[in-house]
């Protein structure tokens, strides 16, 4: 029997992981129903100060943790976008839930092929997406916007965002989404995100919905 495992690391986009995962099982289930998962909740503090890319540290604490849900049957949804980029060098038997997997699939669907990101501040030099992406071109945001955007998901993190900067983070995606395709690469962005332009495609959001497919059918 397949089953779903969360890796919980930030309080808040764990949460919201888990939030969105009951709303869609309900919507299909209805009833009293809700997402059946099983919870494994790290200390993100081991671990962020490490992203993206000391595989040397990060990697053999998920090892550790995930000794004991590493089978086949094992579906792992991971609530953080760029902890993937380590999770990729890492042999498992369990199933990874891939954003930028998912990504691609979803990328088929679309007539633009200018794509930008919305993540930290590591995300727009990051030729690690790139090597996902194909026959597409990445569109750079100006430094001033990544640095923006890169402090506004610290301070989703810490519940600490103002509702200006909510207001001037939807319009940037909605500037954006006017000629390019709009990838929120960020969960605690993910959270802010209000968007219903077919433009703008969110990778928490397509990691939930394939949960769903698994668990659900």
């Amino acid at each position: 029997m397949e089953q779903l495992i969360i890796l919980g690391l930030g309080a808040r986009s764990t949460l919201f992981y888990q939030e969105k995962l009951h709303e869609l099982y309900f919507c299909k289930k209805g009833g009293y129903s809700t997402f059946p998962f099983i919870l494994k909740q790290l200390d993100f503090n081991s671990i962020n100060p490490y992203l993206p890319n000391n595989t040397s540290v990060i990697a053999p604490i998920l090892q550790r943790e995930l000794k004991d849900y590493n089978r086949a049957e094992v579906k792992l949804l991971v609530p953080n976008i760029t902890i993937h980029k380590i999770l990729d060098r890492i042999e498992f038997n369990l199933q990874i839930i891939h954003p930028y997997e998912l990504l691609n699939k979803e990328l088929e669907n679309s007539e633009l092929s200018n794509l930008v990101f919305f993540g930290t501040k590591f995300t727009n030099n990051d030729s690690y997406i790139a090597s996902y992406i194909k026959d597409r071109s990445i569109e750079k945001l100006r430094d001033d916007e990544v640095l923006f955007l890169d402090d506004l998901r610290k301070n989703v993190y810490a519940n600490t965002e103002n509702n200006e900067d909510i207001i001037i983070y939807n319009k940037l995606i909605e500037k954006y989404s006017e000629n390019y395709i709009v990838i929120i690469a960020c969960t605690e962005l993910s959270i802010l995100n209000s968007s219903k332009n077919k433009n703008v495609i969110d990778l928490s959001i397509l990691q939930c919905r394939e949960s769903m497919k698994i668990i659900a059918q």
